[in-house]
């Protein structure tokens, strides 16, 4: 009977998963694609693709806030995956192992929801590692530290968790993250230039223009429409004008920081602030935020080299 050890890293973007003998790592979009009878039809970047073609197709993005909303739909993009991760037929004789990331606030209800998914595919056991815990695998690795501040900074939550000894000390998890800011860009631009910004425009925005360097010089053209005639326009937009709205974003992720240290023994704050904070997740990429962060906090700031990957490979470093 073959065995297998699989990890998943549930996003509300991407989900990811790998297989714990040889270290392959896969991951694809979160994002189903519903035909007009009600039933999915694809999966992943496959789905995108269909929708493009086929004006029936609906698209749905079936986890939320690292939680699943729409059973089915993570049931299609966990099986596809592990079709990918695993060449021969799961059946009752080829039973696998599951260990999946959670946030470090997730209630226990969305944990069993995920359990019966996985129980349902096949699995034999399904185990939960909590995000800060996994990033903290990769991170302490890269880094070389015992202990620190782990940030992961996903598309709809960001995890803030102090690791120490191997275990969370204090954390938390907020429901305010990529997604919010790529809203509160569209937001500024709509109100200063009354025209309407696509949300996949306000992301490139986000991407390639947004700063949290004061001086920063970028400009980024991008389609949008004119609420008042309702004519499409395109609209230069540079750093300085969204600096702003980054600022005001972060500064919500300061004042968690700073509760967090305030709230650990004592006995070892120093030692957590030495190490200082170590950035992971898709928005750990914006720019300068790990030096506008050290400038608020007064204490170290870090970014791993693959922040979109941290997440996966420390939960497979901590199955090992």
């Amino acid at each position: 009977m073959a065995n297998y050890e699989l990890v998943f890293d549930l996003g509300s973007q991407y989900i990811s998963a790998g297989l714990k003998s040889d270290g392959f790592i896969d991951k694809i979009p979160s994002v189903v694609a519903y035909g007009e009878s009600k039933q999915i039809s694809a999966v992943g970047l496959d789905a995108v693709n269909l929708s493009r073609t086929n004006p029936s197709v609906k698209l749905a993005h079936p986890i939320l806030e690292g939680a699943a909303i729409d059973s089915d739909g993570v049931k299609a993009l966990a099986s596809a995956l592990i079709k990918r991760l695993i060449s021969q037929r799961i059946n009752v004789f080829n039973r696998f192992l599951v260990t999946c990331t959670v946030p470090c606030g997730m209630i226990s209800g969305d944990k069993k929801n995920i359990e019966s998914i996985f129980l349902a595919l096949g699995a034999r056991q399904v185990t939960f590692v909590e995000t800060p815990v996994a990033d903290s695998v990769k991170l302490f690795a890269e880094f070389r530290a015992r202990h620190g501040l782990v940030v992961n900074l996903g598309c709809e939550c960001a995890d803030f968790a102090v690791v120490y000894g191997g275990g969370i000390v204090a954390g938390c998890t907020l429901y305010y993250a990529g997604k919010h800011l790529t809203e509160a860009i569209c937001k500024r631009l709509s109100a200063k230039y009354m025209s309407k910004v696509p949300f996949d425009q306000a992301e490139y925005l986000k991407t390639n223009c947004a700063s949290l360097y004061p001086n920063d010089t970028t400009a980024v053209s991008v389609t949008s429409r004119n609420t008042q005639n309702g004519l499409a326009e395109t609209l230069n937009v540079t750093s300085k004008e969204l600096y702003d709205t980054v600022v005001e974003f972060v500064t919500q992720y300061v004042k968690i920081i700073e509760s967090l240290l305030s709230s650990i023994p004592q006995e070892i704050v120093s030692s957590v602030k030495a190490e200082g904070v170590m950035l992971c997740g898709g928005g750990a990429k914006l720019a300068g935020l790990d030096l506008f962060l050290q400038n608020e906090l007064g204490i170290p700031v870090r970014v791993a080299s693959r922040p979109e990957y941290v997440s996966i490979e420390g939960a497979m470093a901590w199955v090992k």
